[in-house]
């Protein structure tokens, strides 16, 4: 695979055997993955609670994989299950499913699992651990107790979990557990444990997949995202593909393209580092755009003389540009497939970084011509200084304050400027500053108050009966001096989660118009997990409750769209500023 050279592993490995997977097999471990993350996160046993589900894993595997029929599925994971979850069952037929369920006469209390978010599956993770406990990010995980009125009314009277696996397989587990059954110790697993996941063996890169999937599957918040994206389909798709993988690389391209048929920017997989942390390096002196469908060159840095804006991007290391696109595309989430093809040209530079310290590259310039250029990634890198300023003017009388730099501090030294300008145009193509929401309040002379966040609390499987615990978010006071110009605020790909959110209370205030490309349609807190300590898992955690209804995997479309033309970046110019300079000379000043 072309795309396999494209992707960083943290640990280089001997190729492993591939494998593949028959239909029966990819339906049996399916049926495995369903049990597995139920019981894991909603079988309220204390014991339970601390099994390593990377080594029940690997070895379920192998067993699981041989069962013939539905028959001897149900039988083999009963059997797996039951040491580690006793009320459990597994079997054929939802009537032949003995009733695990609590009789009310019992003395309490009743023990059950309430998730705020997701807080496990954070060991090897310090670093963000302690950033969302500074940042107030109120995910938990545990184990509660009740009495039983209470502990009964809280499941609705329905305390007992039941699910399809197959066509003629369920499961069914009680969400309540007696103080005896919460206490109840499990039978001592005999054999090696599996300490960290790697793709050196089949039955580990199973695991992975089942893991990850899980995670999202009962954590993922947006849920009618998930049900349009046919999350449930993943699965089988993603098993065969890290079946068939040979490398670390192979695994997390199966794993991303699953996580990819969400559309949400936060979701991804990669490996872990020893903090949790990645460092993000400056943007590259050389930049590439996608437009009408050729990947052509933006910025230029000051070594490579020898290119010019405009040129094209044809072929990387002698294969053509566009086939790599194509599987580049394939684990990128975005709206749609052209926002993905988009992102992965801006992004082919980093990708190609990854995999060794040069690459090959084959341009043609606006005369046909071809130029062969063998780059290192080290002279490409851009760096933080000499950048225009934050704030600057771009027409007479319009001023671009850049959102991604703008510091409260330049917006002040400005203000002399700004309160005599004719128009202003923010740009929010980038991740904004924090400052930001000190700037906006001069832009309104009423308060303007941004969307709140909610954490869904769960005490089952699937977000059955989930509840949504809310941050009331607070009001913004409008601020003097006020600034009457007229506003345009730029916007793309790249605008999503704060940067949507400015956006969003853009619109809703109408502070100004929206102009450039659709957002990014991914917003709320992120959260993360650590899988088999090898890789780390990012998603959305925490949702917007948005007050001008939902845009999440859709995006927020501009009063004003507009894409950049071959003739804008082959002189230089920025289609989208201009565009809006244009927009804000036709208002009446």
């Amino acid at each position: 695979m072309l795309l396999s050279a494209f992707l960083l592993t943290s640990v280089v490995l001997a190729p492993a055997a591939p494998d593949t997977l028959t239909p029966r097999e990819t339906r049996n471990l399916t049926a495995l993955g369903q049990v597995a993350g139920a019981i894991k996160y909603f079988y309220p046993n204390r014991h339970t609670a601390q099994v390593s589900w990377e080594t029940v894993l690997v070895r379920s595997i192998p067993a699981v994989r041989r069962a013939r029929t539905d028959a001897a599925l149900a039988v083999t994971l009963d059997s797996l299950f039951h040491p580690l979850a006793p009320a459990a069952r597994v079997a054929l037929g939802q009537s032949s499913v003995p009733n695990t369920g609590l009789a009310h006469t019992e003395a309490g209390p009743y023990y059950y699992w309430e998730h705020h978010g997701l807080a496990l599956d954070k060991k090897g993770l310090p670093v963000v651990r302690a950033m969302f406990k500074l940042g107030g990010l109120s995910y938990s995980s545990a184990i509660k107790s009740a009495p039983v009125p209470e502990a009964v009314k809280l499941f609705q009277g329905q305390p007992q979990y039941t699910v399809r696996l197959l066509d003629s397989l369920h499961l069914t587990f009680p969400l309540l557990l007696t103080q005896a059954q919460y206490q109840q110790r499990l039978p001592r697993q005999r054999g090696r444990s599996v300490h960290r996941l790697n793709a050196a063996t089949s039955a580990q890169r199973l695991t992975t997949v089942l893991l990850s999937w899980n995670i999202v599957q009962h954590f993922y918040p947006y849920r009618a995202v998930l049900d349009s994206a046919r999350w449930t389909e993943t699965l089988p798709l993603a098993l065969q593909a890290a079946a068939r993988a040979t490398t670390d690389t192979e695994l997390l391209t199966a794993c991303r393209t699953m996580l990819a048929r969400l559309p949400d920017r936060h979701v991804g997989i990669s490996p872990k580092t020893r903090t949790g942390l990645r460092i993000v390096s400056p943007p590259w002196g050389l930049q590439l755009r996608l437009v009408d469908e050729q990947v052509m060159v933006q910025q230029v840095p000051q070594s490579l003389q020898q290119l010019q804006l405009g040129m094209v991007l044809t072929q990387v290391n002698g294969q053509p540009v566009a086939a790599l696109l194509q599987q580049l595309q394939a684990i990128i989430p975005a709206t749609s497939a052209p926002v993905a093809r988009q992102l992965a040209a801006e992004s082919l530079l980093t990708h190609l970084a990854a995999v060794g310290p040069s690459a090959r590259l084959t341009f043609r310039n606006t005369q046909g011509r071809e130029l062969e250029q063998v780059l290192a990634f080290r002279e490409l890198r851009g760096n933080m200084r000499h950048q225009p300023a934050a704030v600057r003017e771009v027409a007479p009388g319009f001023y671009l304050l850049d959102a991604a730099r703008l510091r409260y501090s330049d917006f002040q030294r400005a203000l002399p400027q700004l309160q005599t300008a004719r128009g202003l145009i923010i740009d929010l193509r980038q991740r904004p500053s924090y400052d930001l929401l000190r700037v906006l309040p001069h832009f309104s002379p009423t308060a303007l108050l941004p969307d709140s966040t909610a954490t869904p609390l769960l005490r089952q499987p699937d977000f059955q009966q989930a509840q949504l615990v809310g941050s009331t978010s607070r009001p913004l006071p409008a601020q003097l001096p006020f600034l009457p110009a007229s506003k345009v605020f730029l916007t793309g790909p790249h605008t999503y989660s704060y940067g949507e959110t400015v956006a969003e209370l853009v619109r809703r205030h109408r502070l100004g118009i929206l102009l450039g490309q659709t957002t990014g349609g991914t917003n709320g807190e992120m959260n993360f997990a650590a899988i088999g300590r090898a890789y780390q898992l990012s998603w959305t955690g925490r949702r917007v409750v948005s007050r001008s209804g939902t845009y999440q995997g859709t995006g927020l479309a501009p009063d004003v769209v507009v894409q950049p033309t071959v003739s804008t970046l082959a002189q230089g110019q920025d289609a989208e500023v201009n565009r809006a300079v244009e927009w804000l000379q036709q208002v009446p000043y």
